[in-house]
């Protein structure tokens, strides 16, 4: 089994090494390199390529946000996490714009860490607690700015099979609950799945996806 290659960048030695226990003691993790600055990670960055890239982003010097700009470049295959102390709107609208796939606080439970880590490396988006108010908020933004041309484009996006079939069930009228429940995941996830779906037909409503899906026969809404 290919592990998932990480990359931390954080200018607290303890916080680090602590993550780093924390990965290298999961069986399908690792943490190939680290940086304690901004200017470090865009040096180090620049000769590895890990799958995903955990960034502070409050740090002396280059800001974890500047650092990304030549971090991530157009071609690169990383994926990047904001692991943070602060959830201010700015910070969390930067990071989307820039690309970030993953946006957690600090003080989040190890079990929700590495299901983020887990998640993005997976190719979907994570968002947890006040960012993901945050999140909404960027949707309806979003939203004003966009044509409802819904029908035509609904058969363009690409859902995985997991996220057609919650969206499937919650357009039957199942509960989070009872999904999460089928599933044997948790409520959060349910929402993270909801959110990535959100995400990637650009709308800020479960239902109208699911009326615009139902009504260009991509996803079959009957039992």
């Amino acid at each position: 089994m290919n592990k998932i290659k990480l990359f931390l960048v954080d200018d607290h030695e303890i916080f680090r090494n602590g993550v780093k226990q924390l990965i290298n003691s999961e069986t399908d993790m690792t943490v190939i390199g680290e940086a304690a600055s901004g200017e470090e990670a865009i040096q180090l960055l620049n000769t590895i390529e890990p799958d995903v890239i955990i960034m502070d982003i409050r740090m002396p010097g280059i800001s974890g946000l500047d650092a990304t700009k030549s971090i991530l470049k157009p071609n690169s295959k990383s994926k990047l996490i904001f692991f943070s102390l602060y959830d201010r709107e700015d910070y969390v609208s930067s990071a989307l714009d820039m690309g970030a796939q993953g946006y957690i606080l600090k003080d989040t439970s190890n079990k929700i860490f590495l299901s983020a880590i887990r998640a993005v490396n997976n190719g979907q988006y994570y968002f947890i607690g006040e960012v993901t108010d945050i999140l909404v908020k960027k949707y309806q933004e979003l939203k004003k700015n966009t044509s409802s041309d819904d029908i035509s484009n609904s058969t363009n996006v690409k859902l995985s099979k997991r996220e057609e079939d919650i969206l499937r069930l919650i357009g039957l009228g199942i509960s989070n609950k009872d999904i999460a429940d089928n599933y044997g995941i948790s409520i959060r996830t349910i929402e993270t799945h909801r959110l990535n779906i959100m995400r990637k037909f650009k709308k800020n409503s479960i239902e109208e996806i699911i009326e615009t899906t139902r009504k260009s026969g991509s996803i079959n809404f009957d039992l």
